[in-house]
């Protein structure tokens, strides 16, 4: 199968840490990749374009669709993925993550790494070191920082609900949760909004807001695109007239455990329901990168309702990823 789809450059031998390393046109050459694939896929077209090649997946944290849905692509595309934790490695005998990286790369043809829950900023830092040690791709599987995977396989969900960007209201609204979450998916959708022109409105209460950082590069990169950033901390407000509603929890970086505790029950009002949805388009949809706290952060209702495309979502992750891997390996 020929993926060389006309276009200016190859994303050949590229990193896939950060979605703000890619342009508008990058972006929509993995978007139409994925389709591709997905359609040879449904038609049963061999695809094989990894024939030979391994991925490496290192999981600091497990998971059930990312694991799954990584080992399915390179599976279909003719490769092979090797699963391992760090204490499957000599890490776990303190061998740097430098010599990890060096040796990853003289037996693979890529790595992905899942690494979160450490003190913010440190598993960004483990990606780009071991990208630099390394001469293959590095794919983040989702850091402290961002979820580029699950945002690239969200903005194809999009694209086939809505068929355009153009004049549809996106919502990604904070949801509550007992547990607190990585902010990945809200801060890479607010860079992939910014690279391609979309309208995105950002809900949540007072103190959860996203990294300083990557808001600053998200409005950059909307000057440059013409897309709009909005923030609002009114569940209600946010869902008017929204085209997707978008929710998932997300830790504050600011609130302390008691003042949490404090608010616990105004927090636990940011739940979506078919109501708050009725405040949408006629069509609205929902979307969620799951696992959901049912009825916590989303009700059974519409979970499980005409609304909710997170099954259509899950699936997309491999026919995304597969085009990061096709392209990238």
């Amino acid at each position: 199968m020929d993926l060389s789809l006309p276009r200016r450059a190859s994303l050949k031998g590229r990193d896939f840490i950060t979605l703000a390393d890619y342009d508008r046109e990058d972006l929509y050459f993995l978007l139409d990749t994925a389709e591709e694939l997905k359609r040879a896929q449904a038609c049963g077209i061999p695809h094989r374009v990894l024939e030979g090649k391994s991925l490496g997946m290192l999981f600091g944290k497990p998971s059930t669709r990312t694991r799954i849905s990584f080992e399915t692509a390179m599976t279909q595309l003719g490769g092979h993925a090797q699963f391992y934790t760090a204490a499957d490695l000599q890490l776990a005998h303190n061998e740097t993550w430098i010599d990890t990286a060096r040796a990853m790369d003289r037996y693979l043809d890529g790595i992905a790494i899942r690494l979160y829950n450490l003190p913010y900023g440190e598993s960004r830092r483990i990606l780009t070191t071991m990208a630099s040690a390394a001469r293959i791709p590095v794919i983040n599987m989702l850091d402290d920082g961002e979820h580029p995977c699950q945002v690239l396989a969200d903005v194809l969900t999009v694209r086939e609900k809505l068929r355009t960007f153009e004049g549809k209201k996106i919502v990604m609204s904070w949801a509550y949760s007992p547990r607190e979450k990585s902010a990945g998916v809200p801060q890479g959708w607010v860079i992939a909004a910014a690279i391609l022109g979309i309208h995105l409105t950002l809900a949540y209460p007072e103190g959860f807001d996203l990294d300083d950082d990557y808001m600053a590069t998200a409005r950059r990169l909307a000057d440059e695109s013409g897309a709009r950033i909005e923030i609002v901390h009114d569940m209600r407000e946010a869902a008017r007239d929204a085209d997707i509603f978008y929710a998932k929890s997300w830790g504050s970086r600011t609130l302390n455990q008691e003042e949490l505790a404090a608010r616990d029950q105004e927090l636990r009002q940011w739940i979506v329901t078919d109501e708050l949805l009725d405040l949408g388009n006629k069509y609205v949809k929902f979307m969620h990168p799951l696992p959901a706290d049912r009825n916590l952060e989303v009700t059974d209702a519409v979970m499980d309702g005409p609304r909710a495309i997170v099954y259509d979502q899950l699936e997309n992750r491999l026919h995304a990823q597969k085009a990061v891997l096709a392209l990238l390996l």
